[in-house]
């Protein structure tokens, strides 16, 4: 699995006839696919069992004089107003974009997301949260497929659903949210700086 969760290499057994029937394959598969996040999972918990001090990242010359050039810029009244104004508005976005979210977070999440692999000879489910439900595959292509080729084609299937889950999955509904243009705003102080009228050069 990579970084994100998600399958990044499947390695089928060269003589997996031998302990599966083709019906049991899929079960097969979706079972190490759990094995493995639950391994990741495990040791993502193990790493992080022991509290680290993060210590502070200095900031560059530059963008420390430009934050400098913010705090104490001197403001009129109607500055100091228009600066409260624009921060209420992503306070706002933020409380919005949250209530939108949640309101329909169980039902992105419990959606399900079909991916194929080119000649749909492998098919994989997930839900909305990117966790595999079911994988297929088309039976006469099955009765031939060389283990690699097994393995390829349940990678581009996967790939497919991943796409599938991060085009309508949680993270794009928050991203077309208003709390997805709080982020976008936040993420650029400077900009937003400037949207405040702080002399943000």
């Amino acid at each position: 699995m990579n970084e994100h969760g998600q399958v990044a290499t499947v390695a089928v057994a060269r003589y997996w006839r031998s302990n599966l029937t083709n019906d049991q394959l899929g079960g097969a598969v979706v079972e190490a696919v759990r094995d493995a996040s639950a391994r990741r999972l495990t040791a993502w918990g193990d790493q992080y069992s022991e509290p680290v001090v993060p210590q502070p990242t200095p900031l560059p010359d530059d963008l420390h004089q430009r934050l400098e050039s913010i705090t104490s810029a001197p403001l009129s009244g109607a500055e100091r107003e228009a600066a409260l104004v624009a921060l209420l508005q992503v306070v706002e976005s933020i409380e919005q974009g949250l209530d939108e979210v949640s309101g329909k977070m169980q039902q992105t999440l419990n959606a399900m997301h079909t991916g194929h692999s080119p000649h749909r000879e492998v098919t994989v489910e997930l839900t909305g949260g990117g966790d595999v439900v079911t994988v297929g595959f088309k039976r006469s292509w099955l009765d031939e497929a060389h283990e690699a080729n097994l393995g390829h084609q349940i990678i581009t299937a996967f790939r497919a659903a991943y796409e599938q889950v991060s085009a309508h999955g949680v993270q794009r509904q928050i991203a077309d949210s208003p709390l997805g243009e709080a982020q976008w705003v936040m993420q650029d102080p400077f900009g937003f700086a400037r949207r405040c009228g702080m002399d943000a050069r």
